[in-house]
């Protein structure tokens, strides 16, 4: 399976968070893979941006791949985030 190291030692999401939202962002130039992580009431806390995610990571997630990230111990499956386009103004416009 294709893999995004965020650390291999330490790592920077928290032990007791999970995946919650997965965004694939067109910008100017470039795509970046924003995670949402919940605490265990699903309530959103922290954020990891990915900027500028190499084309062929990116072909793998449009494509329906699941893309792995490693963060220190912890393993999670990236598969079909939803994707948007940054307008010029900044607001994020989803695919529907």
């Amino acid at each position: 399976m294709p893999t995004i190291i965020l650390d291999g030692k330490a790592g920077y999401i928290g032990d007791d968070l999970t995946l919650g939202r997965c965004d694939l962002i067109t910008r100017l130039g470039r795509k970046d893979l924003i995670l949402e992580l919940v605490d265990e009431d699903g309530v959103p806390c922290e954020w990891v941006n990915l900027v500028k995610l190499p084309q062929s990571v990116t072909e793998l997630l449009e494509t329906g791949r699941v893309v792995g990230v490693i963060d220190g111990h912890r393993e999670l499956g990236i598969v079909n985030p939803a994707r948007g386009e940054e307008s010029d103004n900044g607001v994020v416009n989803y695919a529907t």
